[in-house]
Protein backbone atom coordinates (compact mmCIF):
# COMPACT_ATOMS: atom_id res chain seq x y z
CA UNK A 1 0.00 0.00 0.00
CA UNK A 2 1.22 3.52 -0.80
CA UNK A 3 -0.16 7.02 -1.25
CA UNK A 4 0.84 10.65 -1.14
CA UNK A 5 4.12 11.50 0.59
CA UNK A 6 4.83 15.08 1.68
CA UNK A 7 8.43 16.28 2.01
CA UNK A 8 8.73 19.31 4.31
CA UNK A 9 11.63 21.74 3.75
CA UNK A 10 12.36 19.62 0.71
CA UNK A 11 15.22 21.68 -0.75
CA UNK A 12 16.82 20.30 -3.88
CA UNK A 13 15.54 16.77 -3.22
CA UNK A 14 17.74 14.66 -0.96
CA UNK A 15 14.82 12.70 0.51
CA UNK A 16 13.14 12.55 -2.89
CA UNK A 17 16.15 10.97 -4.58
CA UNK A 18 16.04 8.19 -1.99
CA UNK A 19 12.29 7.75 -2.42
CA UNK A 20 12.77 7.50 -6.18
CA UNK A 21 15.10 4.53 -5.68
CA UNK A 22 12.21 2.83 -3.85
CA UNK A 23 9.81 3.56 -6.69
CA UNK A 24 8.09 6.36 -4.72
CA UNK A 25 7.72 10.11 -5.10
CA UNK A 26 6.83 13.04 -2.88
CA UNK A 27 5.22 16.45 -3.02
CA UNK A 28 8.05 18.66 -1.76
CA UNK A 29 7.51 22.03 -0.08
CA UNK A 30 10.23 24.66 0.14
CA UNK A 31 10.40 28.47 0.06
CA UNK A 32 13.76 28.74 -1.73
CA UNK A 33 13.18 29.32 -5.47
CA UNK A 34 16.63 28.06 -6.50
CA UNK A 35 16.28 24.84 -4.52
CA UNK A 36 12.82 24.32 -6.03
CA UNK A 37 14.15 24.92 -9.53
CA UNK A 38 16.93 22.40 -8.97
CA UNK A 39 14.45 19.82 -7.71
CA UNK A 40 12.09 20.34 -10.62
CA UNK A 41 14.98 19.97 -13.07
CA UNK A 42 15.65 16.58 -11.44
CA UNK A 43 12.01 15.57 -11.94
CA UNK A 44 10.70 16.22 -8.41
CA UNK A 45 7.42 17.97 -7.64
CA UNK A 46 7.69 21.22 -5.69
CA UNK A 47 5.30 23.64 -3.97
CA UNK A 48 7.21 26.89 -3.53
CA UNK A 49 5.87 28.20 -0.24
CA UNK A 50 6.56 28.59 3.48
CA UNK A 51 5.85 25.35 5.38
CA UNK A 52 4.98 27.32 8.53
CA UNK A 53 2.18 29.32 6.86
CA UNK A 54 0.43 26.45 5.09
CA UNK A 55 -2.57 24.45 6.32
CA UNK A 56 -1.52 20.77 6.36
CA UNK A 57 -5.11 19.71 5.67
CA UNK A 58 -4.83 21.23 2.18
CA UNK A 59 -2.50 18.28 1.42
CA UNK A 60 -4.69 15.52 2.90
CA UNK A 61 -4.81 12.58 2.72
CA UNK A 62 -1.14 11.73 3.29
CA UNK A 63 0.43 8.28 3.57
CA UNK A 64 3.97 9.32 4.53
CA UNK A 65 5.70 12.43 5.89
CA UNK A 66 9.41 13.21 5.65
CA UNK A 67 11.26 16.36 6.60
CA UNK A 68 14.56 18.05 7.35
CA UNK A 69 13.86 21.40 9.04
CA UNK A 70 16.50 24.12 8.58
CA UNK A 71 19.56 23.35 10.68
CA UNK A 72 21.24 26.78 10.84
CA UNK A 73 19.92 27.61 14.31
CA UNK A 74 21.29 24.34 15.72
CA UNK A 75 24.37 23.49 13.66
CA UNK A 76 27.86 23.58 15.14
CA UNK A 77 28.85 25.48 11.99
CA UNK A 78 26.54 28.40 12.88
CA UNK A 79 25.78 30.66 15.84
CA UNK A 80 23.72 27.93 17.55
CA UNK A 81 21.03 30.29 18.84
CA UNK A 82 18.77 27.24 18.86
CA UNK A 83 20.40 26.31 22.17
CA UNK A 84 18.84 29.41 23.74
CA UNK A 85 15.53 28.84 21.96
CA UNK A 86 15.24 25.16 22.85
CA UNK A 87 12.91 25.68 25.85
CA UNK A 88 10.54 27.60 23.58
CA UNK A 89 10.69 24.85 20.93
CA UNK A 90 9.96 22.16 23.50
CA UNK A 91 7.10 24.17 25.00
CA UNK A 92 5.60 24.71 21.55
CA UNK A 93 5.77 20.96 20.83
CA UNK A 94 3.97 20.16 24.08
CA UNK A 95 1.23 22.68 23.29
CA UNK A 96 0.78 21.46 19.70
CA UNK A 97 0.36 17.91 21.01
CA UNK A 98 -2.27 19.23 23.42
CA UNK A 99 -4.17 20.92 20.59
CA UNK A 100 -2.97 24.51 21.13
CA UNK A 101 -0.97 26.38 18.46
CA UNK A 102 1.31 28.82 20.30
CA UNK A 103 3.78 29.29 17.44
CA UNK A 104 3.11 32.99 16.87
CA UNK A 105 3.55 33.88 20.53
CA UNK A 106 6.72 31.81 20.98
CA UNK A 107 8.25 32.86 17.67
CA UNK A 108 8.36 36.46 18.89
CA UNK A 109 10.55 35.31 21.79
CA UNK A 110 13.02 33.24 19.73
CA UNK A 111 16.52 34.58 19.17
CA UNK A 112 16.62 32.79 15.81
CA UNK A 113 13.24 32.51 14.04
CA UNK A 114 14.42 29.33 12.31
CA UNK A 115 14.54 27.51 15.66
CA UNK A 116 10.76 27.14 15.81
CA UNK A 117 10.61 25.61 12.32
CA UNK A 118 11.74 22.40 14.01
CA UNK A 119 8.20 21.90 15.35
CA UNK A 120 6.62 22.02 11.89
CA UNK A 121 6.92 18.26 11.18
CA UNK A 122 5.09 17.59 14.45
CA UNK A 123 2.33 20.07 13.54
CA UNK A 124 1.89 18.43 10.13
CA UNK A 125 2.01 14.92 11.59
CA UNK A 126 -0.67 15.65 14.18
CA UNK A 127 -2.91 17.30 11.58
CA UNK A 128 -2.51 14.68 8.82
CA UNK A 129 -1.78 11.48 10.78
CA UNK A 130 0.36 9.86 8.07
CA UNK A 131 0.93 6.13 8.40
CA UNK A 132 4.68 6.73 8.76
CA UNK A 133 7.11 9.58 9.49
CA UNK A 134 10.86 10.03 8.92
CA UNK A 135 12.72 13.16 10.08
CA UNK A 136 16.35 14.29 9.99
CA UNK A 137 18.30 17.09 11.67
CA UNK A 138 21.75 17.88 13.10
CA UNK A 139 22.73 15.98 16.29
CA UNK A 140 21.90 18.83 18.75
CA UNK A 141 18.21 18.35 17.83
CA UNK A 142 18.14 14.81 19.25
CA UNK A 143 16.60 16.10 22.50
CA UNK A 144 13.74 17.62 20.47
CA UNK A 145 13.26 14.39 18.51
CA UNK A 146 13.19 12.45 21.80
CA UNK A 147 10.34 14.65 23.00
CA UNK A 148 8.54 14.19 19.67
CA UNK A 149 8.75 10.41 20.12
CA UNK A 150 6.97 10.65 23.45
CA UNK A 151 4.33 13.02 22.10
CA UNK A 152 3.71 10.89 19.01
CA UNK A 153 3.40 7.81 21.23
CA UNK A 154 0.54 9.59 22.98
CA UNK A 155 -1.17 9.93 19.59
CA UNK A 156 -0.94 6.25 18.68
CA UNK A 157 2.45 6.09 16.98
CA UNK A 158 5.38 3.80 17.62
CA UNK A 159 8.42 6.07 17.42
CA UNK A 160 12.17 6.01 18.00
CA UNK A 161 15.14 8.29 17.33
CA UNK A 162 18.92 8.33 17.50
CA UNK A 163 22.16 9.43 15.85
CA UNK A 164 23.21 7.72 12.62
CA UNK A 165 26.54 8.21 10.85
CA UNK A 166 26.52 8.17 7.05
CA UNK A 167 29.65 6.08 6.47
CA UNK A 168 28.05 3.23 8.45
CA UNK A 169 25.52 2.83 5.62
CA UNK A 170 27.90 2.83 2.66
CA UNK A 171 27.91 6.59 2.06
CA UNK A 172 31.44 7.89 1.26
CA UNK A 173 31.14 10.69 3.82
CA UNK A 174 31.40 11.16 7.56
CA UNK A 175 28.12 12.85 8.44
CA UNK A 176 26.29 12.36 11.75
CA UNK A 177 22.62 13.25 11.93
CA UNK A 178 19.70 12.79 14.33
CA UNK A 179 16.86 10.72 12.85
CA UNK A 180 13.32 10.04 14.00
CA UNK A 181 11.07 7.33 12.55
CA UNK A 182 7.48 6.64 13.54
CA UNK A 183 4.62 4.45 12.36
CA UNK A 184 0.95 3.80 13.05
CA UNK A 185 1.39 0.22 11.82
CA UNK A 186 3.55 -1.39 14.47
CA UNK A 187 6.95 -1.17 16.20
CA UNK A 188 9.77 0.71 14.47
CA UNK A 189 13.54 0.78 14.87
CA UNK A 190 16.41 2.62 13.24
CA UNK A 191 18.25 0.65 10.54
CA UNK A 192 21.19 -1.47 11.65
CA UNK A 193 24.58 -0.37 10.25
CA UNK A 194 25.83 -2.20 7.17
CA UNK A 195 29.38 -0.78 7.13
CA UNK A 196 32.16 -0.12 9.63
CA UNK A 197 32.61 3.21 11.36
CA UNK A 198 35.40 5.59 10.37
CA UNK A 199 37.78 7.00 12.98
CA UNK A 200 39.68 10.01 11.60
CA UNK A 201 42.46 9.59 14.17
CA UNK A 202 42.83 5.86 13.50
CA UNK A 203 41.52 5.25 9.97
CA UNK A 204 42.77 1.65 9.92
CA UNK A 205 40.98 0.68 13.11
CA UNK A 206 38.40 -2.12 12.87
CA UNK A 207 36.35 -2.56 16.03
CA UNK A 208 35.75 -6.14 17.11
CA UNK A 209 31.98 -5.70 17.06
CA UNK A 210 32.19 -4.49 13.44
CA UNK A 211 34.27 -7.33 11.96
CA UNK A 212 31.26 -8.80 10.16
CA UNK A 213 30.33 -5.47 8.54
CA UNK A 214 31.49 -4.16 5.16
CA UNK A 215 34.42 -1.70 5.11
CA UNK A 216 33.52 1.99 4.87
CA UNK A 217 33.49 3.42 1.34
CA UNK A 218 36.08 6.00 0.32
CA UNK A 219 35.48 9.10 -1.79
CA UNK A 220 37.79 7.63 -4.47
CA UNK A 221 35.76 4.40 -4.65
CA UNK A 222 32.48 6.26 -4.99
CA UNK A 223 33.74 8.57 -7.74
CA UNK A 224 35.87 6.02 -9.59
CA UNK A 225 39.07 8.01 -8.95
CA UNK A 226 42.56 6.74 -8.33
CA UNK A 227 43.07 5.97 -4.65
CA UNK A 228 44.87 9.21 -3.76
CA UNK A 229 43.91 11.37 -6.75
CA UNK A 230 43.09 14.42 -4.61
CA UNK A 231 43.10 15.69 -1.06
CA UNK A 232 40.58 18.06 0.46
CA UNK A 233 41.32 20.48 3.29
CA UNK A 234 39.24 22.69 5.57
CA UNK A 235 41.19 25.92 5.99
CA UNK A 236 38.86 27.64 8.43
CA UNK A 237 39.55 27.88 12.17
CA UNK A 238 37.31 29.12 14.97
CA UNK A 239 39.66 32.04 15.54
CA UNK A 240 38.96 33.39 12.09
CA UNK A 241 42.42 32.65 10.70
CA UNK A 242 42.78 30.46 7.63
CA UNK A 243 46.04 28.53 7.85
CA UNK A 244 46.65 25.33 5.92
CA UNK A 245 44.44 22.78 7.59
CA UNK A 246 44.86 19.04 7.88
CA UNK A 247 44.34 17.14 4.64
CA UNK A 248 42.15 14.12 4.04
CA UNK A 249 43.00 11.99 0.99
CA UNK A 250 40.38 10.62 -1.40
CA UNK A 251 41.18 7.12 -0.13
CA UNK A 252 39.02 7.92 2.93
CA UNK A 253 35.40 9.05 3.35
CA UNK A 254 34.88 12.73 2.62
CA UNK A 255 34.25 15.17 5.39
CA UNK A 256 30.86 16.84 5.69
CA UNK A 257 31.10 20.19 3.90
CA UNK A 258 29.77 22.23 6.79
CA UNK A 259 31.11 25.68 5.85
CA UNK A 260 31.37 27.99 2.85
CA UNK A 261 33.03 26.61 -0.26
CA UNK A 262 35.76 29.23 0.07
CA UNK A 263 36.87 27.54 3.30
CA UNK A 264 37.86 24.37 1.42
CA UNK A 265 40.79 23.49 -0.81
CA UNK A 266 40.83 20.52 -3.17
CA UNK A 267 44.21 19.64 -4.68
CA UNK A 268 45.46 16.95 -7.05
CA UNK A 269 47.84 14.49 -5.47
CA UNK A 270 50.92 15.96 -7.15
CA UNK A 271 50.28 19.31 -5.47
CA UNK A 272 50.65 17.86 -1.98
CA UNK A 273 53.66 18.67 0.12
CA UNK A 274 54.64 17.05 3.37
CA UNK A 275 52.87 14.16 5.09
CA UNK A 276 49.21 13.35 4.99
CA UNK A 277 47.11 14.50 7.86
CA UNK A 278 43.54 13.99 8.84
CA UNK A 279 40.99 15.54 11.05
Amino acid sequence: MSGRIVDLFAGAGGWDEGLRELGLSAVGIDCDPWACATARAAGHERVEDDVATLDPLDFAPVWGLVGSPPCQAWSLAGHRLGRHDKPLVLACAHELAAGHDSRAELLARCRDPRSLLTVEPLRWALALRPRWIALEQVPPVLEVWTLFCGLLDGHGYSATCGILSAERYGVPQTRRRAYLVASLDGPVELPAPTHRSYDARRPGLVREEELDLLPWVSMAEALGWARDAVTHTNNQTSGGDRPRGLRRPASRPARTLDSASGSWTVEPAEARTGGEGDG
